[in-house]
């Protein structure tokens, strides 16, 4: 006889659908899984298997009378946050403590900063064998992410069709790499798309409420990622249309990312039966303009079942390789082929089950089309040259175009550098990241670059009409400037409460409303474009620290209605192009005043002293 009742043992939780990552970035990820049963979700995880971190997750309970299924089931999220970039993490789910299935364990890998190998395809989701072959041979490329050009599952876009066509189909491939939808015209078809935006977690900054889901951009490598919505004009009115574009615009006017990749359902460039889609249409006429705006390298679209490739177009027309935008239609994802018929824009066409394997190092884009079976039978390199903007160098201080011999200049662009880099040493190096500039042949030392701007340092013994020349591994770009004698501009920062500028206490904190300025004491103002020196010194070096390098022409401070004489007004010792002016301040009511320091009887651009 037993002494002793057998202990209860808790009845395994049934996943109703495995773990799957979404929204992976540089310090956060998004894992989903579901079960059958309610209870707590939650997730460990760790870089090692000591799975010692833990996130608890939304629970969100989707009935039978919602989604069609024969069953009901609980959704469990669990968002990831504070992640090592570049990282791979171990991961595993489980519910009221017990770990989903036993054994079961799975990863992923943050975004980094460094090459990027990523897939995209579309028109996928029928559960033909060519798509379950295609996701075989996906989960043996170990992709960093995948970009889906919509129509994910047909022919409705419902929950029914999402469990055997999507999540049967990539549950070996999406445990572990993130897939980044855009939404087709089958998504919308079941309630306005609401399984699509359900089922799939992605990026929501900047994004309106009512819009989450329809459209995003996030960064990978040194790739700026934009999923735009190309129904919306036709299922969501002009409103919605013009919000998102308006969204685009902003998106791509903000990202410093080398690489603009943008995806949309709806060709704008490819034949085949739906090249007379109005929504092709709609999408060439709108968003098309925005996109040359920003100069976007690459577009990916699905819609017309095959492969096509363009040429480089601006305005639907070839242009030089490298200075357009290459169009891909990557529609072969699973779902029945359409024929293609060729056309002058066209690089290359072919109507085949594929996918496209792209490889982002440093400056330059490999694309292959691959065939079901492994067949490689396209390939295209892009590899843009640097652009110059509309102002392309300004004073890094005030940002107008007044530069002055020795003061810093900042080259606004695109495609400047390869990746951002800033200078940790003195002297200041002539090369970051691949990238350098030179004035009539003499390289300039560089503080910054970065794929949309570059901080240098102008020489101190040039002045009148010269050239800046940006050099990257793809080419250069000219940026004529002209250098005054003096062009003297005070550091402002962006604080906490607004503008701040760049004046400090002797003990170093920043002059601010919280913090002002009291008559008699003794300021400091760091500046630049200041001119020339009574001493030799070459651009890039720091000012020493011994002897004080002064100013070649007199300067003068402003203060409200009096002018004062500098105690100081040179380099500032131990930088290099950095100036400085020490000042009292003259008696003054309490209150804000104007300063600004003229050089030569030249002014400096105006900002407020707050005096106690």
């Amino acid at each position: 006889m037993a002494l002793f009742g057998a202990a209860a043992v808790p009845r395994a939780a049934t996943l109703a659908r495995f773990p799957y990552v979404q929204n992976v970035r540089r310090d956060r990820a998004t894992v989903t899984w579901s079960t059958l049963e309610p209870g707590h979700g939650s997730l460990d995880y760790s870089t090692d298997t000591s799975y010692n971190l833990h996130a608890d997750a939304r629970t969100l309970m989707f009935s039978r009378t919602r989604t069609g299924l024969a069953y009901s089931y609980y959704r469990h999220t669990a968002d990831l946050t504070a992640l090592q970039q570049g990282t791979q993490y171990n991961y595993r789910v489980l519910l009221d403590g017990q770990v989903l299935p036993a054994g079961l364990v799975q990863r992923f890998r943050t975004a980094g900063r460094s090459e990027l190998k990523f897939l995209a395809l579309g028109d996928s989701g029928i559960g033909s064998a060519e798509q379950r072959n295609l996701a075989r041979q996906m989960v043996g490329e170990s992709p960093a992410l995948i970009v889906h050009t919509g129509d994910v599952v047909y022919p409705g876009g419902g929950y029914t069709e999402y469990e055997p066509l999507f999540f049967e189909p990539y549950a070996d491939l999406i445990c572990h790499v993130p897939m980044y939808p855009t939404m087709g015209n089958h998504d919308y078809l079941t309630s306005d798309g609401e399984p699509y935006l359900e089922l799939h977690s992605v990026p929501n900054d900047n994004v309106a409420d009512s819009d989450r889901g329809r459209y995003y951009s996030f960064d990978a490598g040194n790739v700026h990622f934009v999923s735009v919505d190309s129904n919306v004009f036709l299922t969501r009115g002009p409103g919605a249309a013009a919000r998102m574009l308006k969204w685009l615009d902003e998106d791509l006017a903000r990202s410093a990312e080398f690489w603009r990749v943008v995806y949309f359902h709806h060709p704008v460039y490819a034949t085949g039966i739906h090249e007379n889609d109005p929504l092709a249409a709609l999408a060439r006429d709108n968003i098309v303009p925005i996109l040359e705006r920003h100069n976007v390298e690459l577009v990916l679209n699905g819609h017309e079942h095959n492969y096509q490739r363009t040429h480089s177009l601006r305005n639907g027309q070839v242009v030089t390789p490298n200075t357009g935008t290459v169009y891909v239609t990557t529609g072969g994802g699973g779902a029945g082929l359409y024929a293609t018929s060729d056309r002058p824009y066209l690089a290359r066409r072919e109507s085949i089950f594929h996918y496209v394997r792209l490889e982002a190092a440093g400056g330059r884009l490999k694309l292959e089309a691959v065939k079901l079976g492994g067949e490689v039978v396209d390939t295209a390199i892009l590899a843009p040259p640097p652009l110059a903007g509309a102002q392309a160098a300004a004073n890094s201080a005030s940002y107008t175009s007044a530069l002055a011999p020795g003061g810093l200049v900042s080259i606004f662009g695109r495609r400047l550098a390869v990746s951002e880099a800033q200078a940790n040493r003195l002297p200041l190096p002539v090369d970051l990241a691949g990238t350098s500039v030179t004035l009539n042949g003499r390289k300039l030392p560089l503080f910054y670059v970065s794929a949309t701007q570059i901080n240098a340092q102008l020489p101190y013994d040039v002045t009148g009409t010269v050239k800046l020349q940006v050099t990257t591994i793809n080419g250069s770009v000219d940026v004529p400037v002209e250098i005054a004698a003096v062009a003297p501009a005070i550091f402002v920062f962006n604080g906490p409460a607004g503008l701040v500028p760049a004046i400090t206490h002797s003990n170093g904190v920043l002059v601010s409303a919280a913090a002002p300025a009291r008559p008699g004491e003794i300021l400091t103002v760091y500046m630049t474009g200041l001119g020339r020196l009574n001493a030799e010194l070459l651009e890039g070096q720091p000012a020493p620290t011994g002897v004080a390098t002064l100013l070649a022409n007199p300067a003068e401070v402003r203060v409200g209605a009096a002018t004062v004489t500098p105690l100081f007004a040179g380099l500032a010792p131990g930088y290099a192009g950095l100036y400085q002016v020490n000042f009292r301040v003259p008696v003054a009511g309490a209150g804000t005043h104007a300063l600004n320091i003229a050089v030569d009887g030249v002014p400096s651009n105006a900002v407020t002293l707050p005096v106690a």
